[in-house]
């Protein structure tokens, strides 16, 4: 029996149509016979067939299996978009007409402040006040305003137990236990301060920086700060007097000196714990200030200038680099927890997310000027100021309110969870 099967007749033009049936031995010689151009066209034409009744299959099916479209974002519910948190400032004041000269927390909710009685030409009315809550109360551990006790101008605490505090009429205080107060040694409130353990501290007179092992009982020289620059094209070999000193880890830290006579400020720096130091190297056109210094990690840091100009290091103070932002004027801390860096002073408020890559600034009304600060996580920070002003950042659910609360950007981190 014959078998015979469906062709497609190729015309001069290249077209191509069906043909009728013909015997298989009849294709064979008809396909023989046919030049290589219409072998070709022939090939061409039966792909281009089959691409075509496969394409339309594959279609039917996509469509088959294709799912609902999303609702647009018209079709969304109204506010779905809109935020649920926010950054909040709200009060947990010192209820006493006094000036809130420091403050420092070591967690979330346990923190001291200190200060002195308002505008009192001999510092008088002096205390330590202390918080388990988070500022909702407060509890007076050494002083009174309304007494002759001298302030207390300046607090550095390594944990819930073991603080110090400088004293006018220059005095350091310790608290071994977060309670209780003695004093433990002569000292002056203006010198910067920083332990790394309840025995070994570290401050900073001029261009001495001196050492305590013994919780600050005594104190003994350890480096006087030299640097030898070029000015005119001259040799200078000259002190460098020291502004500011931080420790990011219990080994490596920092110090930053007002400019020397080549305009420049000195970094100096050590990596055993304090137990040497040597120049890391100068920042150009820059006078460090007391206070505005500090480190994001042992690597990243920051330093505040007279000349009002912010200055970053990546690399552990080898190299020091302009930052692009406003930064609030006096000497304000630097201070950072994680990613978020905070500067603040007066009502002017620099911060960071990213671990000071990129900076912004913002004024913030409080209803006193910003003395001192206290950036404890990402999420919770402490600002105090005169008037007895504390008032404790968090984030917060967008409807939350108290009186005399104010708004700020959301910082990240926390528990977005937490009740208010």
């Amino acid at each position: 029996m014959r078998r015979t099967v469906a062709v497609l007749d190729i015309t001069d033009d290249g077209a191509y149509v069906a043909g009728a049936q013909r015997p298989s031995s009849t294709l064979k010689s008809t396909r023989c016979s046919l030049h290589t151009r219409s072998m070709l066209l022939r090939l061409f034409a039966v792909l281009s067939l089959l691409c075509s009744v496969t394409g339309i299959f594959c279609t039917h099916v996509f469509a088959q299996a294709k799912p609902a479209a999303k609702p647009s974002a018209a079709q969304k519910p109204a506010g779905a978009n809109a935020p649920k948190y926010k950054g909040y400032f709200e009060p947990v004041n010192f209820p006493e007409d006094a000036e809130i000269n420091d403050v420092w927390f070591v967690d979330a909710d346990t923190g001291w402040a200190c200060g002195a009685l308002k505008a009192t030409a001999a510092e008088e009315g002096g205390f330590i006040i202390n918080t388990r809550d988070g500022g909702k109360t407060w509890k007076v551990q050494m002083g009174d305003p309304h007494s002759a006790t001298r302030g207390v101008a300046k607090l550095f605490f390594l944990d819930a137990t073991h603080g110090w505090a400088a004293q006018w009429g220059s005095k350091l205080l310790r608290t071994t236990d977060g309670e209780n107060w003695e004093p433990v040694g002569d000292f002056s409130p203006g010198w910067p301060l920083a332990f790394i353990s309840p025995q070994i501290g570290f401050h900073i007179e001029g261009e001495r920086l001196l050492m305590t092992t013994n919780g600050g009982v005594s104190w003994k020289d350890r480096y006087q700060c030299r640097a030898k620059v070029e000015v005119d094209g001259l040799p200078h070999d000259e002190t460098c007097k020291l502004q500011a000193i931080t420790f990011p880890t219990p080994t490596v830290g920092y110090a930053v000196s007002s400019e020397v006579s080549d305009k420049s400020s000195v970094v100096i720096k050590t990596t055993d714990a304090g137990k040497t130091w040597s120049v890391a190297s100068f920042i150009p056109q820059s006078t460090g200030l007391d206070n505005s210094f500090g480190f994001a990690d042992e690597n990243t840091g920051f330093v505040e200038t007279y000349q009002g100009k912010m200055m970053a290091t990546y690399d552990g103070a080898k190299t020091w680099h302009g930052v692009p932002t406003s930064v609030p004027g006096g000497r304000p801390r630097i201070e950072f927890a994680g990613p978020t860096g905070w500067s603040m002073e007066g009502k002017s408020w620099t911060y960071t997310t990213d671990g000071g890559i990129h900076w912004t600034s913002k004024d913030i009304a409080f209803p006193a000027s910003v003395d001192a600060f206290s950036l404890v996580r990402s999420d919770r920070g402490y600002v105090a100021g005169v008037h007895g002003m504390i008032y404790r950042y968090r984030v917060v659910p967008v409807e939350y309110s108290v009186p005399h609360g104010i708004n700020a950007p959301v910082m990240p981190g926390g528990d977005l969870g937490a009740k208010p």
